[in-house]
């Protein structure tokens, strides 16, 4: 049965989702950085695909996604899906963090500025709390 609210597992299972997705997103990232092509396009995608198809990181991604994709039906099982996904956006914050940590990127100021409004849109929706129609109520309602 889906829950109309955040109870403290619910939210520490999308939080480890998404820990699980910026891993995810890192492993692909690094594996694809030591292609040595510098872009890709319709002329050049199979020599691309070559490439990258003996990349450890790479591989390795894949299977976290496939990890993720697992820890999430669970979370869509226990909760409501807009509940779930504002909530789920923890991903937005961890993926700079660990990329300037493991990547060595460069996050500006204006990023930073997002970061914050996404924190902030996180602990709104996750204090929300959906409305529960008594039976009765919700029949009139559908009359």
């Amino acid at each position: 049965m889906k829950q109309n609210h955040l109870t403290f597992k619910i939210f520490s299972l999308i939080v480890l989702n998404d820990l699980v997705d910026t891993a995810a997103q890192l492993f692909m990232k690094k594996g694809l950085l030591h292609t040595g092509i510098d872009s890709v396009n319709l002329s050049n995608i199979a020599e691309f695909a070559a490439r990258n198809a003996s990349s450890a990181f790479l591989w390795l991604g894949i299977l976290v996604y496939a990890l993720n994709f697992f820890i999430w039906i669970v979370v869509l099982y226990k909760v409501d899906l807009s509940i779930a996904m504002p909530v789920g956006s923890f991903s937005y914050i961890f993926i700079p963090i660990f990329a300037i940590l493991f990547l060595h990127e460069h996050v500006n100021m204006v990023r930073w500025i997002g970061i914050i409004c996404i924190i902030l849109g996180i602990h709104f929706v996750s204090q929300s709390k959906k409305p529960i129609m008594k039976e009765e109520k919700a029949n009139q309602w559908l009359r």
